[in-house]
């Protein structure tokens, strides 16, 4: 099964040690970015800190739908359901009954 990302037309996931190089190649790639900007602006620590959680949100989101891509077989997949007919109405509730 493939998986990619955001839309049909999106990167595809990698599997394995692939996707682990990519993550550390993401993560690498913004690190000294992250320092940099800290370095510069000590005060922006708690700004920095939602895009670092952000970072590694989407991270886990690449592994989860790797995982799911690599572990579903195709015969696994979900088909498109069946279109049945009208539904009969069901009877109307009883009224209710007494303590008699």
């Amino acid at each position: 099964m493939q998986v990619r990302l955001q839309s049909r037309t999106g990167p595809s996931i990698p599997s394995g040690d692939d996707l682990l190089h990519s993550l550390r190649a993401q993560t690498q790639a913004l690190q000294q970015q992250w320092r940099d900007r800290l370095a510069g602006d000590p005060a922006s620590l708690a700004r920095l800190e939602v895009e670092i959680h952000d970072h590694f949100r989407g991270l886990a989101d690449q592994m989860t739908a790797s995982l799911l891509a690599h572990t579903t077989t195709v015969d696994a997949q979900a088909q498109p359901g069946k279109k049945g007919g009208p539904i009969p109405p069901t009877a109307p509730d009883e009224a209710p009954r007494t303590g008699r």
